[in-house]
């Protein structure tokens, strides 16, 4: 196996652990304090972030392989991309829900959203430039 395909399984399990440990943290979090209903908003986020995550490390691969020059390039898009396609989905959740709940699914999907660009960044930061 090479490091590039270890690189992105690496990135493909961390996220998932990533998501599974955020879950909790939410679950535990409106046991503590009443922050409503967090189920639709917990699904919302949970495939957003394992979607674009697990897309993220199999362009990434590809890219890595194909085209090497440009991975400086996919590592901004992807940056660009994530923040767009999280704009999209708090517009329509906004479109199609209450005040209360509005507040509720930004809380939730912004703790997602931050996490995993906070994964992103290290990930990609430990990343060889040699690639």
């Amino acid at each position: 196996m090479s490091v590039i395909d270890q690189l992105s399984k690496r990135h493909i399990i961390s996220s998932i652990v990533l998501a599974c440990v955020l879950n909790l943290i939410v679950l535990l979090a409106t046991r503590i304090w009443d922050i409503g209903n967090v189920t639709i908003p917990l699904i919302v986020s949970t495939c957003y972030m394992l979607v674009l995550e697990l897309t993220v490390a199999l362009v990434f691969r590809w890219v890595a392989k194909k085209h090497p020059k440009m991975l400086t390039s996919f590592i901004t898009a992807v940056s660009g991309f994530r923040f767009f396609v999280a704009i999209v989905i708090m517009g329509v959740w906004y479109a199609i829900s209450e005040r209360q709940e509005m507040m509720t699914f930004v809380i939730v999907f912004l703790f997602f959203y931050l996490t995993a660009l906070i994964h992103h960044s290290v990930f990609f930061s430990r990343v060889p430039k040699s690639l």
